[in-house]
């Protein structure tokens, strides 16, 4: 009986236990479901969702693509944070708030460094905008939970939750790679937060928070594990773009690495090199030497995770100003002074050059050492476009090689060569040419371009034969037996076009067998063309007789010819550079289409360059354009007219109604207007 007692007290206290533990366990679920909702609640209201739409350059052409990304607004007045990989290099910016509000915005500034940008939303009436707050970032342990806000592929606004997996997350140097953007290894400044929380493409730039609902990472990059740009990293750069556009950071000239394990010292970062021209070569900073204190400050760069710091201690030194360095070179301990310089980009940004046929920059600092060139004069062709001006020259003008004279005047930066462009094709109709001087590897060679844009040529007229409005096709042997009609050779009438004489004598289904007592000679399908070609040897003036097979009974009609139509490679055309498209006027047959009857068909689409801001807007192959920017278009002329009516205005959105099939569309073309900008590098 005392034994079966203590049993049920056992009993009775195990259950207990599981009772106790699963009320613990539902409180810490809603405690922590309360926590989630109280971070969302302060973050959500400003999270956006970013579409933009980014210039892309090869080929010798700047394409356009769509892409989307997220941010979150940190300030009243609608500043976003974001990454610059998201909208670093966008022409044009649309953000999705969460009401689903569609707000154009601006690019502040944006820093290729850190992958942080940031835009400006600009909505029709002036707007105080709710905004989340940065937590300190450096505040963070590993397991802290935290959530992850975004717009994954595009869709609408998301969050995941995970833990701080690694607070100074590298890519280990086993994997030999570097994250870099624009020429910009993101490794050097930045050390991730690793986390756990799901982001996929479209996650970029969104925010993550902790529990207190403070942004604590910008999130960037995802192998597996997530990684962050540390909250207090992100702010100071946002900071900086917001207050002056861009962010200037000082430049030592050389680059470090861990401390060898052979030597006999943990204090100290390693310089590996040392850049020619730089600061740090003026100063004597030699390969091999270790620093030990930066501006009086102690380094220590044992593992790579290390340098970082270090390398934003650099960028945050006070340019034109003297720094001691400390030195230990061999067994001597040496104080040298730097004069940081102004950091400029790594790798300048590139613009189209359509006389050219080419894509080009300039020249950085980092480009000239690294094609041993003593000066950064001239310009740097990134890509040809084939068949292109450049690209046809003899010898032609490749991917890599450095234009430094055009008809003997020097070629200092692109904004000279893009001037010397204008000065050249502006009085010319047509390409003119001119001698260039480029430079390949150690080679100075010189070509003659033809540099301008061809004219749309004018396409001719073939001459124009007698021709019947009808279609017809070829009387088979195996049809013309089913018809009753064996071993007869001529064509059947399959349609009548409806501007066809009102005394045309034809009518579908008519077998036609001869011309004026010449036998049609066909009997197989391929034979199609023989009937066309009798008829096109006569005058356009003739009435021929035609013996017709018509409800199996023999007649005889008698007809008028009429002029045949002209094909659509005789049609004008007129292109349109900026959009990249052509139009031309349409054709017979196009007209003739029953699926756009009621619609003016006059301006046919027949081209739309991929990539340009027609095919962003959809605009497509074939389609008939109806209205553009709400005039409507009934004439080739009325399309000329029009266009130039949208370039000198230059709107934001140009309306075009278009007839695609049985289906009647409205389209808008978003162009920027960006009149040409140059590329040349400037320090912030």
């Amino acid at each position: 009986m005392l034994r079966m007692l203590r049993s049920a007290s056992v009993l009775a206290l195990a259950c207990w236990c599981m009772v106790a533990a699963g009320c613990a366990g539902r409180t810490s679920a809603v405690e922590q479901r309360q926590a989630v909702e109280s971070a969302m609640s302060q973050v959500k209201p400003a999270l956006v969702r970013i579409a933009i739409v980014e210039p892309s350059h090869y080929d010798g052409r700047e394409s356009k693509f769509v892409a989307s990304g997220s941010g979150v607004i940190v300030s009243p007045d609608g500043h976003v944070v974001t990454n610059h990989h998201v909208a670093g290099k966008a022409v044009r910016i649309v953000c999705t708030l969460p009401n689903r509000e569609e707000v154009p915005a601006e690019l502040v500034g944006t820093d290729a460094a850190t992958d942080i940008a940031v835009v400006r939303l600009l909505p029709e009436t002036p707007t105080t905008f709710p905004y989340a707050r940065f937590g300190d970032s450096d505040a963070i342990r590993v397991g802290d939970t935290v959530l992850a806000l975004g717009s994954p592929l595009g869709l609408s606004q998301s969050v995941t939750m995970g833990i701080v997996s690694n607070t100074e997350m590298v890519i280990p140097s086993i994997y030999r790679t570097e994250f870099r953007l624009d020429g910009e290894n993101i490794g050097e400044l930045v050390r991730w937060i690793g986390h756990d929380a799901e982001i996929h493409g479209g996650n970029s730039g969104g925010p993550l928070i902790n529990l207190a609902g403070e942004i604590v990472g910008i999130n960037e990059i995802s192998f597996g594990l997530a990684g962050a740009i540390p909250g207090n990293l992100a702010r100071a750069v946002a900071d900086q773009i917001i207050a002056n556009g861009s962010v200037r950071r000082a430049y030592a000239g050389f680059s470090m690495q861990p401390l060898p394990k052979s030597l006999d010292t943990q204090e100290g970062v390693l310089i590996a090199t040392v850049f020619e021209g730089s600061p740090a070569a003026k100063a004597n900073v030699q390969t091999g030497d270790i620093v030990t204190a930066i501006a009086g400050q102690p380094v220590r760069v044992q593992f790579f995770e290390d340098l970082p710091p270090v390398n934003n201690l650099i960028a945050n030194l006070p340019i034109g100003e003297p720094v001691p360095l400390a030195i230990r070179r061999g067994s001597s301990d040496i104080v040298l002074t730097l004069v940081p310089e102004v950091r400029l980009p790594a790798r300048p940004r590139d613009f189209e050059v359509r006389e050219w046929g080419i894509t080009a920059r300039d020249l950085s600092v980092f480009s000239q050492l690294e094609m041993a060139r003593e000066t950064s004069n001239g310009v740097l062709v990134s890509s040809t476009r084939p068949g292109g001006p450049a690209a046809k020259a003899k010898p032609d003008i490749r991917r890599g090689d450095v234009i430094v004279r055009v008809d003997d005047e020097p070629v200092p930066t692109f904004e000279a060569f893009q001037n010397m462009t204008r000065r050249v094709v502006a009085d010319s109709d047509r390409p003119v040419e001119v001698l260039v001087e480029y430079e390949r590897d150690r080679e100075t060679l010189l070509t003659v371009v033809s540099v301008g844009i061809e004219e749309l040529n004018d396409p001719g007229r073939d001459v124009r034969r007698a021709w019947l409005p009808m279609e017809s096709q070829v009387l088979t042997p195996d049809l013309a037996t089913r018809l009753g009609l064996s071993g007869t050779r001529g064509v059947r009438v399959t349609r009548l076009y409806d501007d066809r004489p009102e005394d045309f004598p034809f009518q579908v289904g008519d077998i036609i067998t001869h011309i004026d007592d010449e036998e049609i000679e066909a009997s197989q399908p391929h034979d199609i063309e023989v009937f066309r070609t009798m008829v096109r040897q006569y005058s356009i003036t003739a009435m021929p007789e035609f013996r017709v097979i018509r409800g199996g009974e023999p007649i005889t009609l008698t007809s008028a010819l009429v002029l045949s139509p002209l094909k659509s490679r005789e049609m004008v055309r007129h292109r349109d550079l900026d959009f990249e498209f052509i139009v031309r006027e349409a054709t017979y047959h196009e007209r003739q289409d029953p699926k756009l009857r009621g619609v003016t068909v006059e301006v046919v689409v027949e081209s739309v360059t991929e990539g340009g801001w027609a095919s962003l807007g959809d605009l497509r192959v074939g389609d008939i354009v109806v209205a553009l920017a709400g005039s409507p278009i009934a004439s080739l002329a009325d399309a000329r007219a029009a266009l130039a009516k949208v370039h000198e205005q230059r709107p934001r959105r140009v309306p075009v109604r278009v007839r695609r099939g049985i289906q009647d569309l409205y389209l808008e073309l978003e162009p920027f207007w960006d009149d040409r900008p140059t590329g040349k590098e400037v320090a912030p």
